[in-house]
């Protein structure tokens, strides 16, 4: 009976031996994996693709969208979604940005609010309008913001006697002006296409001088203003002054040149001097 239940004990313990060591060998279970939060939304935020000067008129590309984090947006940050396009298209601005810095509303002053045409102007600047067609105003390829020069073109045909070599002249007024609106509208000036035909732009509006405003009104009553656009590469800081010598009609045409040179009207004889004599009531008069 003794060696029965010592028996029976060694069994029970040699099989929690077996369990434990069975135990200990089995894979331990895999660790739980923390599932992380769904990051929320970023929003994008209208920034300034390049450097941007105080009163300059905003394009696409100087514009871009940039993801920002919902939590660090500000007073007068501009979201994409949240603003319509007429806001900042075509917007002027107040003050400079730059690179990467976002676009304030408060900084800018869009086409059609109060004192747009004023934050256009630089300091000590003045607008004036000249009137313009389809080709004079370069084919409608100007936009605001570019540069033109101002030209100027007569025809004396009209004054008779006059030579045909010289009977039109052209001459560039002002150079490197800056348009700063097409028509009432800031936009390309070409054809809009709004009926069966096309609008033609009537006038640009170029920032000048005070001196230079006058230049263009005198100008506009002497003849036909044409505008020519300056390359973007050009010097934008270059003085907008008068151009070279003026390039007449015998400049142009080789033809105009081989004329005959006019005859110029032959002098009158030079008149004598004469002596007057009087006797009584006869008068001589005595050549000298």
């Amino acid at each position: 009976m003794v060696l029965r239940i010592l028996f029976l004990s060694l069994l029970l313990v040699g099989l929690s031996l077996v369990g434990y060591v069975s135990f200990s060998m089995l894979p331990a279970p895999p660790a739980a994996v923390a599932v992380p939060a769904p990051a929320a939304p970023m929003d994008s935020v209208l920034v300034a693709a390049r450097p941007i000067s105080t009163g300059m008129l905003l394009r696409a590309e100087d514009l871009r969208w940039e993801p920002w984090p919902p939590g660090r947006l500000g007073d007068g940050y501009m979201v994409r979604g949240r603003v319509a396009e007429s806001a900042y298209s075509g917007a002027v601005t107040r003050r400079s940005f730059a690179s990467g810095e976002p676009i304030m509303a408060g900084h800018i002053v869009a086409p059609g609010e109060r004192g747009f045409l004023a934050a256009v102007l630089s300091p000590g600047s003045r607008a004036v309008s000249v009137a313009v067609d389809a080709v004079s105003a370069t084919g409608g390829l100007i936009w605001p913001g570019d540069r033109v020069d101002l030209i100027l073109t007569q025809n004396f045909e009209s004054q008779a006697g006059r030579d045909l070599r010289s009977r039109a002249v052209g001459e560039t007024v002002l150079q490197n002006l800056r348009v700063i609106a097409i028509d009432q509208q800031l936009g390309e000036a070409s054809m809009v296409k709004g009926g069966p035909e096309g609008r033609i732009p009537r006038t640009v509006t170029l920032e000048v001088t005070a001196r230079q405003s006058e230049t263009v009104t005198v100008a506009a009553t002497m003849g036909k203003l044409s505008l020519a656009l300056r390359s973007l590469l050009a010097d934008e800081s270059a003085a907008a002054t008068a151009g070279a010598a003026p390039t007449w009609a015998e400049d142009v045409s080789p033809a105009l040149r081989q004329l005959p040179a006019p005859h110029s009207a032959e002098a009158p004889a030079a008149r004598r001097p004469t002596l007057l004599i009087i006797r009584g009531s006869k008068t001589e008069t005595l050549e000298r």
